[in-house]
């Protein structure tokens, strides 16, 4: 039986039915977000923000492009961020390496990784294991296991110590967990 020689009742029904449809898959494509005027956006209020109010808040700065999904304008917002502010904070340029990372760029997130390591770590003042910690990731990015479980157990060393550790320890379980996955899968998946 042909379309046209449906029954009249069958036809109203194929009718509904993709209306239905179109009602239930609209909706999703108007949520669609466009990551670029998003950035444009930001980029008129928010390189004007204290480093506090852009970095340190969860709702905020870069993270509101990062939870619309817009992981690369995140990153360059950032980047636009440090360059129009001259900041020098390591706070920035690590969460540009792990922006980076979730984009599926190792070589960049490595780069910029690796200007956040400490000089010297003295444990007594600073308890936090920090260098171990980006070691770790940068382990996972290189794709070096034996590393990453290296830094990881450094880091599990100062667990009772601090709970900053106990956190980052979290998502380094995860990248060993999860190390034939890519960062940005690894870091969703998150055991609490």
């Amino acid at each position: 039986m042909s379309h046209s020689n449906l029954p009249p009742q069958s036809k109203v029904l194929r009718r509904i039915a993709i209306l239905s449809s179109w009602l239930f898959i609209a909706p999703l494509a108007l949520a669609a977000v466009d990551c670029d005027s998003a950035y444009q956006d930001r980029l008129k209020s928010d390189l004007k923000l204290s480093y506090q109010a852009f970095d340190q808040t969860m709702k905020g700065g870069f993270r509101a492009l990062d939870e619309l999904g817009c992981t690369k304008a995140a990153g360059d917002l950032i980047e636009a961020y440090i360059q129009v502010n001259n900041a020098n904070q390591s706070s920035l340029r690590w969460h540009i390496a792990q922006l980076r990372a979730k984009e599926g760029r190792a070589e960049e997130a490595i780069k910029y990784a690796k200007t956040v390591l400490s000089k010297s770590e003295d444990f007594s003042k600073d308890p936090l294991r920090w260098n171990d910690y980006v070691l770790a990731t940068i382990a996972f990015l290189e794709r070096d296991k034996e590393k990453l479980v290296l830094h990881r157990n450094k880091v599990a060393e100062g667990k009772e110590a601090y709970f900053g550790n106990a956190l980052n320890l979290k998502l380094l379980d995860a990248l060993i967990k999860h190390f034939d996955k890519n960062y940005e899968y690894a870091s969703r998946h998150i055991e609490s």
